[in-house]
């Protein structure tokens, strides 16, 4: 029985979803002031820059990594 739980234990820690690094940084105020100081250099273009961002921002609010595991 001990061993029936001890492998139910290790099988949720396994399957909890891991917070992705990459994910936590897009959705972080550091990004986001990265991506506008571009803009503001000229080195992204205003338009697609906005979208792409708001996009981005939308991902990492809604967790889409979780559905990708």
């Amino acid at each position: 029985m001990a061993g029936r739980r001890a492998l139910l234990a290790r099988v949720r820690r396994l399957e909890r979803v891991r917070e992705s690094p990459v994910f936590m940084y897009l959705a972080s105020p550091e990004f986001e002031a990265e991506m506008r100081a571009g803009v503001e250099a000229g080195r992204y273009d205003a338009k697609d820059m906005a979208i792409v961002l708001a996009s981005v921002q939308k991902w990492a609010r809604d967790r889409v990594w979780e559905l990708w595991s």
